[in-house]
Formats: structure tokens, C-alpha cells, sequence
């Protein structure tokens, strides 16, 4: 790693994500330095740009980690993504390898020569799909051109293919399974369950950097990045209709299915560590052309807006940062319950209820038993007919559930889980652990008032 900026002026941002953060570093650079400028701020503010093509999470925690490790420090820690967290896993699953690897990390190891001349290929077609290499067919004026727009989606679709082509050529031959080359094996028996593991992991690794920039006395941002296949989030132009938009292709389906997820789980963040912000609809109403590809990459004007909307939400970081003031508070804190949940449940574990649909499990001191036993949650309807039919006979609805394969996170020795639950009306719940085969450990009762 180079020598790290050590001067008292400088405001150091890292910026996190894929390569939608590392086409918007610059943009987001000179975004930084208006607004210092116009608001007379002291320090002056500098982008550490980390952002890296087909990353996805959990490699910007390893990045983080990483330059932590290794002596960097931050004022403020930047994570910009969305996108790669969806599409990738699946594309990697697709090839047999660990959807929570390195994107195509077949590629990175265990190749031969005639392998990395073809990887080295496929980089080629995928810089010049992505708009980062130069257009030979560019000339003033005719990339503006309705004509224009249907070659170039022409050109888009026959370097997908060979891109395709490319890759059945690069595994061929590696149907063994090898654990260098593919990573642990994983198995989803459908890929639903794939997407939403994969949300589930974009979620934990929000924590881990919050935690991260705990450690490190900075203050962390989420953004989730626009993207064209939002439904409603833009109406897109004629030019971007002809060269940025693969209707019923893969990126559409993919995200379709998994923004409502990202949407609900964002929202449960914990802030003030997580200043997580959804910035999909930052683009409706706007009829100018934004976006330059399929894959929800920005023009220059694009990058501009989104690097403006970052800013305008970090204003109260920007002006801490600039007179060395310290975080308002870290994970640890936001982690415990805060004022708004309702304690229901004074055990082993503190159960809180969190609006109408969520349980906080909460204990300080935990311990790996204390995780490691079953947790049982019985719901009890106010209408029996709205069990399982499986359910109905016995009268509630049991939503046992595990530490490891919940929304858990460890923050400075505290436990933390969340269950969210039903929609139709409860009348009580019952919860507590247990050792599989075994007795109960705790145990309480809460009844709603609807």
C-alpha cells in the first residue's frame, strides 16, 4: 500500500463498492470540493477511491479491513453498491463456484497460459461492453443518433455472446471439482434462495464496515446505487431505451426480484452507525440521458447527480470531520435497542418488539452456547385460519429458528436478532431457547394489543 495522506487538513473519504464507485470517484471528488468551498469548511476534503470492477460485497469489508491492517486510516468510510451483490453471486453459482467469492474466481486461480490469454479476452470484450475502453465508431454527433443506439446495442449483444462463448471455453475441461479453483462448495436448491442469501450477506457486510469504521472513529455511509430496472425509478430516454435497457434480459429479472428485499432489510440498518440511504428514485422525473449501458453504469451527467445526492445526505459528517468533531456515536450503541422498542421479554435474552413487525433479540456478554441453541418462537393468531393449513391444528405457528441463520450479528461481545413477524393479526407470542433434543434454557410470553 502507498504511504497514506497524514496531513491535520485533510478530510479522508474512502469510497467503497464496484465500478459504479470507481467511475463516480472523480465526480464525487469534485462534488466534495464545491461543497467545502461553499460552505468555508477548513479542511479539505480527499476521495480514497476504492472501488473496483466486479466487486461485491463481502470484498469491500476485506478492502476496508485490509487498509486498516495495514496503517490506513478514514475520517469517513463511503460504501456505494447494490448492483454486483445481485447479479454476480448467481453468475458465479451458475459456474459452480462460491457465490461469495471473487467474482469468476476460477479465473484467478489454477489457469494455465491458454487460459489467462483467454480470461485476457474476455476482459477486453467486457471493458469495451462497459463503455471503459474507447468506441472506434464514435464520431461528433452520430452517437446521439437513434441509428447509433441500435448498432451499439447490435455490438453490446454480439460481444455478450462471445463473451459467453469465451467462458464455456475457459472451464472446459475443469468439470472436477477443485476447491482452489471453485471454493467451498455451496448448494441453494432453488435461485431465490440464492438472491436472498445474498441480500442477507449485502446486510451483515453493511454491519461489519459500521463496525469496522467504529474501530477505525469514523462515520460510515451506505448507498444503494440507482438502477434502470427499478420499476418507476426513472423514465428512461429513446437513447437509453436503445442502449442501456435489456428488457426480460438477466440484469432485469434479477433485480426485479431482488430490490424488494434490498428495500426491506436497508431499512433495518441500525443508525446512527449505518447512515444507509436508498438512492434508486434519485432520477425520477429527470428526462435528460443518464445511464450509458445496460449494466447500471452513468454517463459523465449521471455520475454528477449521483455524486451531488451523496454529498447533500453526508452534510453533517462533511462538517465534523472538517472541524475534528467526533461521531455522534458508534455500532455498539445503535446496536441496543433504542428508545422506541417496547421491552416484552426479560430473560436470558432481552425480546423487544419493534413496531408491528419486528423482534430484537438482544443479549450483552453472549457467549457461543448462548448462540448456539435454538431459539422457538410460537406465534398464536387471532384467527386461527390464518395459520399454515399444517399449523391450524395445533394453533399457533412455530418459527423456530437458529442464531447462525438469522439476521444475527456479534458487536463488541453483544448478540443482536431479528425476527420480522406475520402480517395478519397475533394475539400472543411464546419464545425462549433450547438445546435440540434437550430442555429449555428461558422462556417468556407476550400478549398483543391490536
Amino acid at each position: 500500500m502507498p504511504p497514506w495522506p497524514e496531513r491535520d487538513d485533510l478530510v479522508l473519504i474512502g469510497l467503497l463498492g464496484g465500478s459504479v464507485a470507481q467511475e463516480a470517484a472523480p465526480h464525487f471528488q469534485r462534488a466534495l470540493s464545491r461543497y467545502f468551498a461553499a460552505n468555508n469548511l477548513p479542511r479539505r476534503p480527499v476521495v480514497l477511491g476504492m472501488g473496483y470492477k466486479a466487486v461485491k460485497q463481502p470484498q469491500q469489508v476485506i478492502i476496508a479491513a485490509n487498509t486498516l491492517l495495514m496503517g490506513g486510516h478514514f475520517d469517513i468510510i463511503v460504501n456505494l453498491d447494490g448492483f454486483n451483490e445481485k447479479i454476480f453471486p448467481i453468475e458465479d453459482y451458475r459456474r459452480e463456484e462460491h457465490p461469495f467469492f471473487v467474482y469468476f474466481w476460477s479465473s484467478l486461480a489454477g489457469l494455465t497460459v491458454e487460459d489467462l490469454l483467454l480470461a485476457g479476452r474476455i476482459g477486453i470484450l467486457r471493458e469495451q461492453q462497459t463503455g471503459a475502453a474507447p468506441d472506434a465508431a464514435s464520431a461528433p454527433g452520430f452517437e446521439r443518433s437513434a441509428v447509433f443506439g441500435l448498432f451499439r446495442r447490435y455490438r453490446r449483444e454480439s460481444r455478450a455472446r462471445q463473451i459467453i462463448r469465451l467462458n464455456h471455453e475457459l472451464v472446459a475441461g475443469q468439470a472436477v471439482y477443485s476447491l482452489e479453483r471453485q471454493g467451498p462448495q455451496a448448494w441453494f436448491p432453488q435461485e431465490d434462495e440464492l438472491t436472498a442469501a445474498a441480500v442477507r450477506v449485502w446486510y451483515r457486510s453493511s454491519l461489519l464496515l459500521a463496525a469496522a469504521a467504529e474501530l477505525a472513529a469514523a462515520e460510515y455511509y451506505h448507498f444503494l446505487q440507482p438502477n434502470q430496472y427499478v420499476p418507476g425509478s426513472k423514465t428512461l430516454t429513446a437513447e437509453e431505451l436503445a442502449c442501456c435497457y435489456a428488457a426480460g434480459g438477466h440484469d432485469e429479472g434479477i433485480y426485479r426480484k431482488s430490490y424488494p428485499l434490498l428495500t426491506q432489510l436497508g431499512a433495518e440498518l441500525p443508525g446512527p452507525a449505518v447512515n444507509y440511504f436508498d438512492l434508486s428514485y434519485i432520477f425520477r422525473g429527470n428526462g435528460e440521458t443518464l445511464y450509458k449501458d445496460d449494466s447500471g453504469h452513468f454517463n459523465d451527467r449521471g455520475n454528477e447527480l449521483l455524486a451531488a445526492a451523496m454529498v447533500a445526505r453526508m452534510a453533517p459528517a462533511l462538517h465534523r470531520a472538517s472541524t475534528a468533531a467526533a461521531p455522534p456515536s458508534g455500532l455498539a450503541a445503535a446496536a441496543r435497542p433504542e428508545p422506541e422498542q417496547l421491552l416484552i421479554i426479560d430473560a436470558e435474552w432481552q425480546v423487544y418488539r419493534r413496531g408491528r413487525y419486528w423482534l430484537v433479540y438482544d443479549k450483552d456478554g453472549c457467549t457461543p452456547e448462548d448462540r448456539a441453541a435454538w431459539f422457538f418462537l410460537h406465534i398464536v393468531p387471532v384467527n386461527r385460519s390464518d395459520l399454515p393449513a399444517n399449523r391450524r391444528e395445533h394453533g399457533f405457528d412455530n418459527q423456530d429458528f437458529r442464531f447462525d441463520n438469522s439476521n444475527g450479528g456479534v458487536i463488541n461481545g453483544r448478540c443482536v436478532v431479528e425476527r420480522r413477524l406475520p402480517d395478519y393479526p397475533i394475539a400472543s407470542i411464546r419464545t425462549g431457547q433450547y438445546i435440540y433434543g434437550g430442555d429449555k434454557l428461558w422462556a417468556g410470553e407476550y400478549r398483543f394489543v391490536e
